[in-house]
């Protein structure tokens, strides 16, 4: 039984911290240096609407996620709206506000890869507007409802970079008084959801989710190169495999299952101009890819192939190994 509840009080929200009279509670920490931690409530299965990408839901007992962003009630707008998409940007009926692509620092070791490295393409644009840590997470240009608030005042957001605040601001949910005047980015400085909330210390202290991991910020030069040319030649001197699908001007693909269709489980180049590219989007799925066909549980973060979180790692229970590394041996011969 956890006694002395404590809430510290931070502008219109609050964050919990437990403790107890013998001591701090210490709940779970599954968190490990591949990015993998199942320490969320989500089931990972059937639909985006189970996983973490669902921001409709706070998955703990704690709803403290109504009070770090604007909540719409609606899954895919968060990403997506039917009407008055982002025209800067060549993603799906894009929602999302997103970061100049002149604002990061790619990848500077060319020599590594002997390949040109280009700026990051939409492919990986629409995931930095949430994982560069710039953005607030609810920051869209159409709010549900054809692009009015409940209090129908006819706004829309025509501003496309960082958030604004004062747009989201004025959303009122139904059942709210007003509107929100915290709008929280993933990670960053000030009020960010990996600062407050989803952070090493308090998984220790609660079992909350850490999602430091998941900040990759505007400097990609610690990351996996995106916006990188793909080889165009292949032999026995090239280190990478030849995709079996190439479609100028669109992308390529690795068909394992011979159906001359990009799968949601197979990885895939894009090509936005420069050639067939590697983005963010060539390996993860924001949707969430079924591990083991439908009804299993989804390869962890959001990767296309599970590369090899099996056996003594923490929530794996359901999930199918596509064998150690297999994503990454995908492209590469190693």
């Amino acid at each position: 039984m956890m006694k002395n509840t404590c809430f510290i009080a931070v502008g219109s929200w609050r964050m919990a911290v437990f403790l107890t009279l013998s001591g701090v509670l210490l709940l779970s920490s599954n968190a490990s240096a591949d990015g993998w931690d199942p320490g969320s409530g989500t089931t990972a299965s059937g639909s985006i609407v189970n996983t973490r990408h669902n921001l409709t839901t706070s998955w703990n007992a704690y709803d403290y996620m109504s009070s770090a962003r604007n909540q719409y009630n609606d899954v895919c707008v968060y990403c997506h709206t039917p009407h008055g998409a982002n025209s800067q940007i060549d993603a799906p009926l894009w929602n999302r506000t997103i970061n100049s692509d002149s604002n990061y620092t790619i990848y500077d070791k060319p020599t590594t890869l002997m390949r040109p490295i280009s700026v990051p393409g939409p492919s990986s644009l629409t995931c930095l507007s949430c994982h560069d840590g710039t953005i607030s997470i609810d920051s869209v240009l159409n709010m549900p409802g054809s692009g009015r608030d409940p209090m129908n005042s006819g706004l829309t957001n025509t501003e496309v970079g960082t958030s604004n605040a004062s747009f989201l601001g004025q959303w009122r949910a139904a059942g709210n008084s007003g509107p929100m005047s915290v709008h929280m980015t993933l990670g960053g400085p000030g009020l960010t959801c990996a600062a407050y909330c989803h952070n090493p210390a308090n998984e220790e202290l609660t079992g909350w989710t850490d999602f430091t991991a998941f900040v990759i910020g505007e400097d990609l030069r610690d990351d996996h190169p995106i916006g990188v040319q793909y080889p165009d030649t292949f032999g026995p001197s090239v280190d990478f495999n030849p995709p079996d699908t190439t479609i100028p001007g669109k992308w390529a693909f690795f068909d394992t299952n011979g159906n001359n269709f990009a799968d949601t489980n197979e990885i895939r180049l894009y090509d936005s101009g420069d050639g067939y590219e590697v983005e963010c989007a060539s390996c993860h799925d924001p949707h969430g890819v079924a591990s083991g066909g439908a009804g299993s549980r989804f390869s962890p973060s959001f990767l296309r192939v599970n590369n090899g979180v099996v056996g003594s790692h923490a929530g794996v229970t359901g999930i199918v190994s596509h064998g150690p590394s297999a994503l990454c041996l995908t492209c590469h011969t190693k």
